[in-house]
């Protein structure tokens, strides 16, 4: 059924904005939160340290493997995009990467959000559906997680399937990550849901 004629969709918003940002000059010695397989320790690391608005805590970007992460927004890749191209040593040093921490923080606050700019590293980032086959610093792109990611198909109305029918708008039959497949009603799926363009 999902063959041919299935859309991918993601839920609104989910989509994140990756910019590597490793191997700069200046970073300090300090410590940053990781996960493993006992939960969260502290890592011992050497990068640089900024503050998430949003969370209220302090973000540490890895000088070996960091990258800046955030929900991407209309325009946003395209003005962090400009912003690089007319700083283009932005990535060499501390300082350069700490100015651009700021630009973004602004242009967030400009679109009316609490900025929610964090930290991530290489190997989170290259496992998004999205992410290139090599990360390389300065080079923007948006991902998702591949467990957010549904394969969709488009029915029409009074199409039923697992005990529900189609409204009068038709509705869509989604299939999850885990394969779980169920159907959801047209605006629902539109209020809750966005197709990723290829």
């Amino acid at each position: 059924m999902f063959n041919n004629a299935a859309k991918t969709a993601i839920p609104t918003g989910a989509e994140r904005l990756i910019i590597p940002a490793y191997g700069f000059s200046g970073g300090i010695a300090t410590q940053r939160e990781e996960w493993g397989a006992n939960g969260p320790f502290m890592e011992d690391v050497i990068g640089l340290e900024f503050f998430n608005d949003k969370d209220q805590k302090t973000q540490v970007l890895k000088q070996k493997d960091g990258c800046l992460i955030c929900y991407n927004a209309p325009g946003r890749k395209e003005a962090v995009e400009e912003y690089i191209e007319e700083n283009p040593d932005t990535f060499e040093t501390a300082e350069g990467i700490s100015a651009l921490i700021s630009f973004i923080k602004e242009e967030m606050t400009l679109e009316g959000l609490t900025p929610d700019l964090y930290d991530t590293d290489v190997a989170f980032a290259s496992n998004l559906q999205g992410a290139p086959s090599e990360i390389t610093v300065g080079v923007l792109f948006a991902g998702v997680k591949k467990k957010e990611v549904l394969q969709v198909i488009e029915v029409p109305a009074g199409t039923e399937f697992g005990g529900a029918t189609a409204g009068e708008k038709g509705a869509y039959i989604r299939k999850d990550s885990k394969g779980d497949v169920k159907m959801i009603q047209f605006e629902e799926f539109h209020n809750a849901y966005e197709f990723v363009t290829e």
